[in-house]
């Protein structure tokens, strides 16, 4: 960890040579612990329980990343038309991003940022910062970059923190990319510590914050930005406050604040995304998610209809990953207009089999330590429902099969969801940023968690029951939430928002449109 991890910084990240573990402020949970650092040197052998059958399976896998390398997906953004972490480090073209998300603290469109000028100004910026893209240990595709700029040390960088700085700070690549060093030599998440920033500065702009809270800050932009992040990551002054994020931030500073922390779900900042239409899909995957971010529940299905009806029949024909041919026709049946368009289709019930099968495979990547860019998160991925149990019982000697990976996979969800709810999590805190969407319809959003927390087995506050529990094997957890007071053997005490007293002795357009 670096000196967020240090200082208990609530978006404080674990920083590795290829990759961070950022979201919900990790770092911070070492820092606490008084713990800087892991380090592992591996010196025993690797035991494959069936190494002919399982070594079959890697070169199946090899040859489909190559062939699908080959034959990216055709009306979709560049960086999902290919397999690994999005391609940010290798594509250019921010067209999409940069006029479709929102700038500074989440607010503001640009639509005809993006011309020939930026375009080749940002292209320059790139090739002359980035040194080689890099891979993952002995994995074909190069996800990562890396970075070295001028009077700065070279870094590692890839997927959506390329932009995250340079859109907050309404500023240029170059600038977003310098920041970006400093903020990954301390150890912060990319999504939060951005919009952090900018929205301390929304606040001193519109006088909230005073010249007294802001004492010895640069008049420059990127001064700013460089000022703020220095005093978060050493809790100094104002930056004590804001490294609990917007959030609590905006509780403790007051005076109206509150409504500047306008982009939180669960009381952490979201990707700066704004748009017209609700989106069924992602409003139970925004709701629901218990992993604080949207790209670690979307992926396996399209974020949005094709345009006509034989592009849907090309897709289809060779998508071998779905659970469920039914998944193919829920697929064919979506049209960007009319009856079978957002926000009425998908159906509420169709919804919970999409979020579902989607959620699923970012839990079982989870438990097998899996690299979610060539499983959960693309298009038609090499790893699969299909063969990933093989690998399973093959690589481990565990006897394995389809419907047994999803009960492991359903099991550590409601595990997560039981932690959550001995916090107090409730119906109530399941709602994505009410500007999120411009056309919001809340009979249908009501609907909607009906029929997804029916679907999951859990009561209408979003609490798994006791019949659901004993399903998963985890009556344990149900008799914990007896004794807390969270069920009741009828299960109607949660029927109220708020969380109960402890009781006992409790010791323990076919383009991307959302992420």
């Amino acid at each position: 960890i670096g000196l967020a991890g240090e200082n208990r910084v609530y978006f404080a990240s674990i920083e590795q040579g290829r990759s961070s573990a950022s979201r919900g402020g990790i770092g911070a949970v070492m820092g606490d612990k008084g713990l800087k650092a892991i380090a592992v040197r591996g010196t025993k052998d690797i035991h494959v329980a069936r190494p002919d059958e399982f070594i079959a399976l890697c070169k199946e896998v090899l040859e489909y990343i190559k062939w699908r390398n080959e034959r990216p997906i055709p009306g979709v953004m560049p960086i999902l038309a290919g397999l690994g972490s999005p391609q940010e480090m290798a594509v250019h073209d921010e067209k999409w991003h940069t006029e479709n998300f929102s700038w500074g603290n989440a607010r503001y469109r640009r639509r005809d940022f993006w011309n020939e000028d930026v375009a080749k100004k940002w292209e320059e910026t790139l090739e002359n910062a980035r040194k080689r893209l890099i891979s993952c240990y002995n994995c074909p595709m190069k996800c990562g970059a890396t970075l070295s700029l001028p009077g700065l040390p070279t870094y590692m960088m890839k997927c959506f923190s390329k932009l995250t700085y340079t859109m907050a700070s309404m500023t240029d690549l170059d600038f977003g990319l310098r920041i970006a060093q400093r903020a990954t030599e301390y150890g912060v998440d990319g999504f939060s510590a951005p919009q952090v920033m900018a929205f301390a500065l929304e606040l001193y702009e519109d006088g909230i914050l005073t010249d007294d809270d802001m004492a010895g800050m640069p008049s420059d932009n990127e001064g700013r930005f460089i000022w703020l992040l220095d005093r978060i990551v050493r809790r100094e002054g104002v930056g004590d406050v804001l490294a609990n994020g917007t959030y609590w931030a905006a509780r403790q500073i007051g005076k109206g604040a509150e409504k500047y922390a306008h982009n939180t779900i669960k009381k952490h900042e979201q990707l700066p995304l704004k748009l017209g239409m609700l989106n069924p899909i992602y409003f139970v995957m925004y709701a629901t998610g218990e992993k604080i971010n949207i790209t670690q529940i979307e992926g396996n299905f399209p974020q949005a209809p094709f345009p006509k009806r034989e592009q849907r029949e090309a897709f289809v024909k060779d998508w071998i990953q779905v659970p469920d041919e039914k998944f193919k026709q829920y697929f064919l049946d979506w049209e960007p207009r009319g009856e079978h368009a957002f926000p009425y289709y998908p159906t509420p019930e169709i919804v919970c089999d999409i979020v579902d099968w989607q959620e699923r495979m970012h839990y079982i990547d989870d438990a097998l330590g899996l690299c979610a860019g060539l499983s959960s998160f693309p298009l038609k991925p090499p790893y699969h429902m299909h063969n990933l149990p093989n690998f399973i019982s093959s690589g481990a000697g565990i006897d394995m099969d389809e419907d047994g990976l999803t009960q492991i996979a359903r099991r550590n969800r409601t595990l997560v969801r039981a932690v959550n709810i001995r916090r107090g999590l409730r119906r109530q805190d399941e709602k994505p940023p009410e500007d999120h969407w411009k056309k919001r319809f809340p009979e249908l959003e009501a609907k909607l968690l009906d029929t997804y927390y029916k679907f999951r087995g859990w009561n209408n506050q979003g609490v798994p029951t006791k019949e659901s529990l004993h399903e998963l094997g985890l009556d344990y957890v149900g008799e914990d939430f007896l004794q807390r007071g969270i069920l009741t053997e009828n299960e109607d005490a949660a029927s109220s928002n708020e969380a109960p007293a402890k009781k006992g002795n409790n010791s323990g357009e076919g383009v991307n449109r959302e992420g």
